[in-house]
């Protein structure tokens, strides 16, 4: 398994930060809506259609992530220098990154709007452990997302350098068979 290089793109740790961030605000909010609505403990469970619509709301935001998030046109072939590729790749990856949030924090909003009409912090709960997981796996700027994003930049055959250059994944690769 390869172990980040020391020369972590400053992009991809500016973006982990703002994820981190973003991740937080849920909990956060969470928080304040069990001063509004826990008022007398947690309740009951809600019966009917609020937990539906929550989980609903949550199979669309992780089936829009999987079938859509991750599409781009691919990297045009040009005189671009490869600094200019790998800032344009992180641009349209940060850009992507944005709106996959949007779609997953989505499902925590909608909780909180249902919370209030039923009455109930257990939709809280129920959206903020759906996001949580949801926005870890299909926004946190990890491996598995920058890969996935490269491949459609990649498509065109030209070389994104999201997930590095090419002399540090050679090398990535050579550390990983004198490891095993």
């Amino acid at each position: 398994m390869s172990t980040p290089s020391a020369a972590t793109p400053a992009a991809r740790q500016s973006l982990t930060t703002v994820c981190a961030t973003m991740a937080g605000a849920i909990p956060l909010m969470t928080l304040v809506l069990w001063f509004v609505l826990a008022t007398d403990g947690i309740g009951e469970f809600p019966t009917g259609w609020p937990v539906l619509v929550v989980l609903a709301a949550a199979v669309g935001a992780y089936s829009i992530c999987e079938l859509v998030g991750f599409r781009t046109p691919p990297l045009a072939h040009s005189a671009r220098s490869s600094a200019e590729i790998e800032a344009d790749s992180w641009r349209r990856f940060t850009a992507s990154t944005f709106t996959r949030f949007a779609v997953c924090e989505a499902v925590f909003l909608v909780s909180v709007a249902l919370s209030f009409v039923a009455d109930s912090f257990w939709v809280v709960l129920i959206g903020a452990a759906l996001a949580l997981p949801l926005f870890y796996w299909e926004v946190w700027p990890g491996e598995r997302n920058q890969r996935r994003f490269a491949a459609a930049l990649e498509s065109g055959g030209v070389p994104s350098y999201l997930t590095g250059r090419l002399q540090d994944r050679a090398q990535d690769r050579a550390q990983d068979r004198a490891q095993d």
